[in-house]
């Protein structure tokens, strides 16, 4: 069954529609029965949406295809193992919507809002209709006025959910504030959007208009999440071509995924396709034991064996990216291991949480089943 091409629409207009085509895959995708009681099972849960454009690339009747196990409901996923906060973000929430984990990085959570919905997700809580946590920002100016008396930040990045689902307005009035605080010279935008939603950046005029304006006072990066190659559509290339038109800088943050782009090959692919299009990877995450997502994890012997491996493909200016796990204290960046018939993990803190006393290296027991490490990491 192939399906028929939905109609170039302005964003809005899209968003709305993939979300009516997210309401009736069961008769409008080749999915089976068990498929389709899994959707309507997570729509109880942690929700069901894929953009319809996006919907295009996947082969629906082939359960190993990479962006159909992104994006549809697992059998695994009634595993309620593993976390909801991987990361330590409660331990960070200075105030509501405002994190404060590094020294010179504020993170806002502007929507919890998404234009689909990645299974894998490590802030899935804040979709999830099991937990119903409300962690976006309420009051700006609260927000605000800490930034203001924390003269150590220095950037601010823009999160959710996916903060580009915004309105243009509301983006606006968020730099509009941002640009009143004289000790922030960089803002960043994490934002999907770019794969899943490409007319948000190609068919509102005004958005572009905002970001010429905010140039001058700011660096505007965008932080875009690639997860596959075959999200690299032209309709993606036409969007990340405006935004550098823009004078934004582009970088990606690509979580590694069993499944989904675990292997050298994929990899490589995603790596010099970015590249190619100015987009500069920047982190590459282990995968989190986010609860009902754990078979998305790989051990991080695996991972190491694969970063090591697609390095050894790269040049030096493809190959600058990290190798992160975050950790609960912070970025913890996976070098390699000790040499000897029983190796350690080396791991060098690529940021540390505020207050974070560990040694710059630290050697972890590491066995071929280890998929993450500890809270409490030794000293």
């Amino acid at each position: 069954m192939t399906l028929s091409t939905p109609k170039r629409l302005a964003w809005r207009d899209e968003l709305k529609a993939s979300l009516h085509f997210s309401q009736t895959v069961a008769t409008t995708l080749p999915l089976g029965e068990e498929d389709c009681d899994r959707i309507t099972a997570a729509q109880t849960h942690f929700p069901f949406m894929v953009p319809e454009s996006y919907a295009q690339l996947i082969d629906w009747q082939d359960p190993t295809d990479p962006l159909r196990q992104l994006l549809l409901p697992s059998v695994y996923e009634q595993d309620d193992q593993g976390s909801l906060d991987t990361s330590g973000e409660a331990l960070s929430t200075v105030v509501p919507g405002l994190q404060h984990k590094y020294e010179q990085t504020a993170v806002l959570i502007v929507t919890q809002a998404c234009a689909g919905h990645c299974r894998y997700c490590f802030r899935r809580r804040l979709m999830s209709k099991d937990v119903m946590t409300k962690e976006t920002i309420e009051d700006l100016q609260v927000a605000i006025a800490y930034i203001q008396t924390h003269p150590e930040i220095d950037n601010v990045l823009m999160s959710g959910g996916d903060p580009m689902v915004s309105s243009t307005r509301r983006l606006a009035n968020l730099l509009a504030a941002l640009a009143e605080i004289p000790h922030l010279w960089q803002i960043r935008i994490s934002t999907k959007l770019p794969a899943f939603l490409p007319s948000r950046f190609t068919s509102d005029p005004e958005l572009l208009q905002v970001l010429a304006q905010y140039q001058e006072r700011f660096q505007i990066v965008f932080q875009c999440h690639f997860d596959h190659p075959r999200e690299i559509t032209p309709a993606a290339e036409q969007a990340l071509a405006v935004l550098r038109d823009a004078g934004c800088l582009l970088t990606a943050q690509i979580p590694l995924m069993q499944g989904v782009n675990s292997s050298v090959d994929v990899m490589e692919t995603l790596f010099k396709r970015l590249h190619r299009l100015s987009v500069l990877p920047q982190y590459l995450f282990h995968p989190r034991p986010v609860k009902h997502a754990l078979h998305f994890q790989l051990p991080i012997l695996e991972g190491l064996k694969l970063v090591e491996g697609l390095r050894q493909r790269c040049n030096g200016s493809v190959k600058r990216f990290r190798y992160i796990l975050t950790h609960e204290d912070g970025k913890l960046e996976l070098v390699g291991l000790t040499p000897g018939p029983e190796p350690q993990l080396i791991g060098r803190w690529h940021q540390r949480r505020r207050g974070n006393d560990y040694p710059d290296i630290l050697f972890l027991p590491i066995d071929p089943q280890t998929m993450w490490l500890p809270d409490a990491l030794p000293s």
